[in-house]
C-alpha cells in the first residue's frame, strides 16, 4: 500500500440534492414576489401560487394543496385542482418542480 494515495471520498450529487431539498432556496416577499436563490430569478405571483409554494416548502403533500386552496379561497374543488396543476406545469418548465417534491 505504499506509494498509492487514497482517493478523496467526493459528494455524491444525489447529497447535494438531498441537501438543496432540505434547504429553503425561495425567499418570500409578501404574496407578490418569490426569489429563488438557487437559480437567482425573481418571479411574480399571484396569492394561490404563493399559498402553492409556501405549502410545498413546508412540507405539505401534492395531493393536499388543493384541499388547502379550496378551503382558503372558498373556490370548487375542480377550479382549485387546475390552479395546482397549472403551477406544477410551470415549475416543471423551468425544471424546478424536483425541489419541491417531498
Amino acid at each position: 500500500m505504499r506509494g498509492k494515495k487514497r482517493a478523496k471520498c467526493a459528494k455524491r450529487p444525489v447529497d447535494r440534492i438531498a441537501t438543496a431539498r432540505s434547504a429553503s432556496t425561495l425567499r418570500f416577499y409578501g404574496d407578490e414576489f418569490v426569489f429563488d436563490t438557487l437559480s437567482g430569478m425573481l418571479y411574480r405571483i399571484n396569492p394561490t401560487a404563493s399559498l402553492i409554494l409556501r405549502s410545498l416548502q413546508g412540507g405539505t403533500r401534492p395531493e393536499r394543496l388543493a384541499d388547502e386552496i379550496q378551503e382558503r379561497f372558498g373556490i370548487s374543488r375542480s377550479a382549485a385542482l387546475r390552479d395546482v396543476e397549472l403551477l406544477r406545469n410551470d415549475l416543471a418548465g423551468i425544471e424546478a418542480l424536483d425541489r419541491f417534491a417531498p
